[in-house]
């Protein structure tokens, strides 16, 4: 069913909560706290867990469908049943990185926005453009492009030079992928994944593309710096940058997961809350 464009319901949902938060799932089965088994049903009584913990103070979700692809038809089953738990007015990104010829790609829109719901999902732009094309067409719906990802060997391909071409001056392949994502799409459909990690990168696509969503990964674990990202992550022109939030949203998965770790089983939801309204509190609306 036809509803409101993805990033006016993200809008409304960091403005009500004020914050720009996305808390991440990625249930591991060897990193769940005491009282949860190294399995699947361990993994989907966690996550169902964290999802009731952090959803009052997130502005969205975001599974990785690794950690429930891993477990096969089961797993997917298992995000399935937490997909349902889900409150109507928290956005879903599905953490899928697809990416293919058209003729694929379309049924990867399918499985990912109609059979999972997904309201948001990652996808890779090797394929370029024409490839994507049916996961960047539902007006409803939302892709974020891979540009410059947090982790550790991200410039192995992302920071290739690109000579200048068709307009476009010479770039690192990430600033092409900048560039060329703010025109793909029907408009306000496609934004952009930049890491926390590398805070200069993080400021020059905000200048390449002031109009894109950022879905930022890279807080906690990995080190990423907050200042970086609440000062140049937020839009700054349509469609994102005339809503509440600039259509920022910041990825923290372990920092609020691991906060079981310290806790005994009767506490643990507890643990999880504490950790998420730090992280909310932390993650303010800002524009």
């Amino acid at each position: 069913m036809a509803s409101r464009p993805y990033l006016e319901r993200l809008a409304a949902r960091a403005a009500a909560g004020g914050s720009i938060l996305c808390v991440g799932i990625d249930p591991d089965p060897a990193e769940l706290p005491p009282g949860f088994d190294a399995d699947l049903d361990g993994v989907e009584r966690f996550a169902a867990l964290l999802l009731e913990a952090a959803a009052p103070v997130a502005a969205a979700i975001k599974p990785n469908l690794a950690f429930f692809e891993a477990h096969g038809s089961a797993g997917l089953a298992a995000l399935e049943r937490l997909r349902s738990r889900v409150p109507d007015d928290l956005p879903v990104v599905m953490d899928a990185k697809r990416g293919d010829i058209a003729s694929t790609t379309a049924k990867q829109a399918v499985a990912l926005f109609d059979a999972l719901g997904a309201d948001a999902i990652t996808v890779n732009p090797y394929v370029g453009s024409e490839g994507l094309a049916p996961l960047l067409e539902r007006a409803d719906r939302f892709a974020y492009v891979l540009c410059r990802t947090s982790n550790p060997g991200a410039g192995e391909l992302q920071g290739l030079a690109v000579a200048a071409t068709d307009g476009a001056p010479a770039a690192p392949l990430w600033a092409r992928v900048a560039r060329a994502a703010s025109g793909w799409g029907p408009g306000g459909t496609v934004g952009l994944v930049v890491g926390a990690t590398a805070p200069s990168e993080l400021a020059a696509a905000r200048r390449i593309a002031p109009g894109l969503a950022f879905l930022v990964p890279g807080l906690g674990a990995q080190g990423g710096e907050l200042e970086t990202v609440l000062a140049d992550g937020p839009a700054a022109a349509p469609p994102a940058g005339e809503r509440p939030g600039g259509g920022l949203l910041v990825n923290v998965s372990r920092g609020i997961a691991r906060a079981a770790a310290t806790g005994v089983p009767a506490d643990l939801g507890e643990a999880l809350a504490e950790a998420a309204r730090d992280w909310s509190a932390r993650l303010p609306v800002l524009r």
